[in-house]
């Protein structure tokens, strides 16, 4: 899930986040969803809209009717949006999983990754391999996944055009990374492989549609939110204790 944009010259938008929960197993990812899920119903009808054109419903009604039957389209509860207790209270159940974020600084980028819509993409591209590559990592180093087996890694994107000007798409890049390794030709500097055999397959997923993704997405607001604040107030042991509970943070350039 992303949040900002990769721009070089709004001053609003000096930093770009990338981020969201990762899981070991799919019964861990289900469980997830299934309770936020129903924290997410519980309080999503105080921000129905429609409750002040039609008196016959009432927050029993939204907790306990069936959603496919509705003829109301309930809120997508954004970052944006939430009040502080009920960003609290998601955000905090979102600490009791793996998080990961990666944060951009737009103004130390190079000037050629802005001269087109494909370069931005390939540059989002990278940042999400780097992620996913520092995650694997990790759990290495945590003896949580064996590097000498097959390693199955799915990954649910928020829905988006991802448009690149390299020669693979996004699952081949990171593949080729984690199984053979990479050599930086501008710095003369080769970084090994750390997985013997991978397979991955992405996903675009509608984030209305999956609680998981709109769990990311609160994340990245979160975090955004405690950066710009940092940025501001130039308070880095706050912003550090704010964000300890992050399993995985990435800074880039």
């Amino acid at each position: 899930m992303t949040l900002g944009q990769l721009t070089k010259n709004n001053p609003q938008q000096s930093i770009f986040v990338y981020g969201g929960i990762y899981f070991l197993s799919k019964d861990e990812a289900d469980n997830f969803s299934r309770q936020y899920e129903s924290i997410v119903n519980s309080i999503k009808s105080k921000y129905c809209n429609s409750f002040s054109k039609d008196n016959t419903i009432n927050e029993i009604f939204c907790k306990t009717h069936s959603s496919s039957s509705c003829n109301y389209k309930c809120p997508e509860l954004k970052s944006s949006k939430l009040n502080n207790k009920h960003r609290r209270h998601l955000i905090n159940f979102i600490k009791k999983y793996n998080t990961s974020v990666v944060v951009v600084n737009n103004l130390k980028l190079k000037s050629y990754i802005f001269e087109n819509k494909a370069s931005i993409g390939r540059y989002k591209d990278y940042a999400i391999k780097r992620e996913v590559k520092n995650i694997i990592e990790k759990l290495i180093s945590e003896n949580k996944i064996n590097p000498s087996k097959t390693v199955k890694i799915f990954l649910n994107l928020d829905q988006q055009t991802t448009v690149s000007n390299g020669y693979y798409d996004l699952e081949h890049t990171i593949k080729e990374e984690l199984m053979h390794g990479i050599f930086n030709s501008n710095y003369g500097v080769a970084y090994p492989p750390i997985l013997s055999d991978v397979f991955i397959k992405i996903k675009y997923k509608d984030s209305y549609y999956s609680y998981n993704i709109q769990a990311a997405d609160l994340l990245v607001g979160e975090i955004r939110h405690k950066y710009y604040n940092y940025l501001q107030n130039n308070d880095f042991e706050l912003y550090r204790k704010q964000t300890a509970f992050l399993k995985n943070s990435l800074y880039l350039p």
